[in-house]
């Protein structure tokens, strides 16, 4: 039987990943390159007078609950992708003076709203209250009581596309930690988060296009593992998972779009997430102009991305 295990933080995470790929006011999809913090900046709004650039940072936030005993209860880690604005001469920009000035911060709030709401969602100091109740009553039996998450993003981007991917974790003391994976996709021209099948020529072709490709890597990797059945290795119902793949984590990395189901999502947790990468090659002939220009590539080269140091 399928489990889902995700802790209130957990699914408040999964929740915000499928409204970005839903909604273009919400977040959107799994890890891209390994890159974490800075990430270079690229023009995308100019005039005749000014040239601004985004740049992303890392805005970290944490807590730790400590009992008197000294005993580490619980304790969280976030690192949360910030968009700046910054000017020519490499100055972070905190007010707009111009239009255009005043459209590349807003650009910036629409990205870093996303983020902002899912920190204000995220109660963690109940959890930490309800740790030290519960540390006080596993004192009498003698068990062990600590809980952690952590959340961190990779990045890669081009000049009008930012790709996060985020990795949230927890565990709880049980029999082994949890791992979700998000992604969101976001056009820095529009200020708008994008669906994953929106870079499509026909989003519906090229949903079913990626869905086949996800099943056939899936089947095949089932074979390299010995199973004499993919279903011996993922849920009965695997294909109609992977046809839903947008709902999931997808991002963009120097390789091509990746595709992570989490643990749970398309297998069991011994299984461990399952990430799917369809390159460029694969892609290019499904995307539109429009997702080729987001994706900085044209339809007989390869993609030419930024990628964080």
């Amino acid at each position: 039987m399928r489990k889902q295990i995700l802790s209130a933080l957990g699914l408040s995470l999964a929740l915000l990943a499928g409204c970005a790929n839903a909604a273009p006011s919400g977040p959107t999809s799994a890890p891209a390159d390994e890159s974490f913090g800075a990430m270079g900046a690229a023009s995308v709004l100019s005039s005749a007078s000014e040239t601004l650039d985004f740049v992303l940072e890392s805005e970290k936030k944490s807590d730790t609950r400590v009992a008197e005993d000294g005993t580490t209860l619980a304790a969280y880690n976030y690192e949360i992708p910030v968009l700046r604005v910054m000017t020519e001469d490499g100055q972070i920009m905190d007010s707009a003076a111009t239009a255009a000035q005043k459209a590349a911060v807003d650009v910036a709030a629409a990205f870093n709203s996303n983020f902002e709401d899912w920190l204000k969602s995220t109660d963690f100091s109940s959890v930490l209250d309800r740790a030290e109740e519960d540390y006080a009553r596993r004192m009498e039996s003698n068990a062990d009581w600590f809980y952690e998450e952590d959340f961190t993003y990779t990045s890669w981007r081009t000049d009008r596309l930012i790709s996060i991917g985020g990795a949230y974790y927890s565990f709880t003391g049980g029999a082994h930690p949890n791992s979700v994976f998000l992604g969101w996709n976001f056009d820095l021209q529009t200020g708008r988060f994008l669906h994953p099948t929106a870079l499509g020529e026909d989003s519906e072709k090229f949903q079913a296009a990626v869905a086949e490709e996800i099943i056939r890597q899936a089947d095949a990797r089932a074979a390299e593992n010995g199973f004499e059945s993919p279903t011996d290795m993922y849920w009965e119902d695997y294909q109609g998972i992977a046809a839903q793949w947008p709902d999931y984590a997808v991002t963009f990395s120097d390789d091509g779009m990746m595709v992570v189901f989490s643990a749970y999502g398309m297998a069991s947790y011994a299984a461990g997430e399952q990430a799917f990468v369809l390159d460029w090659d694969f892609l290019k002939p499904y995307l539109s102009e429009d997702g080729r220009l987001l994706l900085n590539i044209s339809a007989d080269t390869e993609a030419a991305a930024k990628t964080t140091p």
